[in-house]
C-alpha cells in the first residue's frame, strides 16, 4: 500500500531546465501543481491518499522553486507562458499517455489555463482555490524589488496561515510557514503576476474535459462570485463546483482526506479511474 515513505524524487529536462517532482503509484497520471511560493511538498499527505486508488501521482516544483531550476534564470510573470512550460512537463512525465492535472491557488489558475488550451488532450481537470479570471491582490511588480524582500516573506508567511480555516491541526501553521520558504521571494511575487493576469474567460465555452473546481470556505483570496462566473459558461455536463466547509485555500494540506474523497468521487463518476 502506498505510503509517505515510498515517494521518490526524480528530475526531469524540459527543454534544457531541471525540473524537480515527487512521484509516488502506479497506474493514471495525476499530476499536482503547488501554491505560489510554495514546493511539491505541500501535497505529500495527499499523495498516498490517492496513489492508492489507482494514480501515479507527481507533484512537481514549479520553476525557479524547491529543488527545480529557473528556466533562463529568469521567473515567469505572465500565466500562459508559465502554464505552456508546464505543459511540456506534463507531456514529458505522462508518457504519452492524457493526465489528470490539479492544483491549487496559482496551481488552480494554471489547471484552468490548461483546461481552456489543452483540454482535449487531458482527462479531467481539477482546480483548488483558482478560477478563470482572479482578482488582483495588490501591485506586486514593486515587492520584487530586492529591498522589499524581508517584509515580502513576514507578509507571505502570515497571510497564508490567515488563509486557512481555523484552529489548524498543531504544529501545522508553522509547517505551512515553512512550506513557502522553497522559493527566492522575486519568484514568489513573479507568481502573483501571473495570478493577476490569468484570463481565460473567452476560453471557457471550449472546455473540452471535465473540470472541478473546488474552494474553501475561509478562503478569502477567492469569492464564491468569481467561481460562479468561471462555471457559467462551461458547456453542459463538464464542470462542478464544490465549497467546503472548514476548509481554507490549501484543501490539500488543511483536509488531505476530505479533500481526496471528493476529488476521487469526481474522477470516478466521470470514468477516469
Amino acid at each position: 500500500m502506498a505510503s509517505f515513505e515510498d515517494i521518490q524524487g526524480r528530475y526531469a529536462d524540459i527543454g534544457g531546465t531541471k525540473i524537480y517532482y515527487d512521484e509516488l503509484g502506479s497506474g493514471v497520471p495525476m499530476v499536482c501543481a503547488h501554491t505560489a511560493g510554495g514546493c511539491s511538498m505541500q501535497w505529500h499527505e495527499i499523495m498516498p491518499l490517492l496513489a492508492r486508488a489507482g494514480f501515479r501521482v507527481i507533484a512537481l516544483d514549479l520553476p525557479g522553486h524547491g529543488k527545480s531550476y529557473p528556466v533562463r534564470w529568469t521567473p515567469f510573470t505572465r500565466m500562459r507562458d508559465y502554464a505552456e512550460f508546464v505543459w511540456g512537463f506534463v507531456q514529458h512525465v505522462a508518457r504519452g499517455e492524457k493526465a489528470v492535472f490539479m492544483g491549487c491557488s496559482i496551481g488552480a489558475n494554471m489547471a484552468t489555463d490548461l483546461a481552456a488550451h489543452h483540454g482535449a488532450d487531458l482527462r479531467a481537470v481539477v482546480a483548488m482555490e483558482g478560477a478563470a479570471r482572479t482578482a488582483p491582490l495588490y501591485d506586486t511588480r514593486r515587492s520584487s524589488e530586492p529591498h522589499a524582500h524581508v517584509c515580502r516573506s513576514y507578509f507571505s508567511e502570515a497571510v497564508t496561515v490567515a488563509s486557512c480555516a481555523q484552529p489548524m491541526r498543531e504544529g501545522k501553521d508553522i509547517e505551512l510557514q515553512w512550506l513557502h520558504r522553497y522559493a527566492p521571494q522575486q519568484v514568489a511575487t513573479s507568481d502573483l503576476q501571473c495570478w493577476m493576469n490569468h484570463d481565460v474567460r473567452d476560453r471557457m465555452k471550449d472546455l473540452a474535459c471535465p473540470y472541478l473546481n473546488v474552494r474553501g470556505e475561509a478562503d478569502f483570496f477567492l469569492s464564491q462570485e468569481v467561481v460562479d462566473a468561471t462555471m457559467r459558461d462551461i458547456p453542459d455536463g463538464l464542470g462542478e463546483a464544490v465549497c467546503l466547509e472548514r476548509i481554507g485555500h490549501y484543501p490539500m494540506f488543511e483536509q488531505p482526506q476530505l479533500t481526496a474523497d471528493v476529488v476521487l468521487d469526481f474522477l470516478r463518476r466521470r470514468d477516469v479511474v
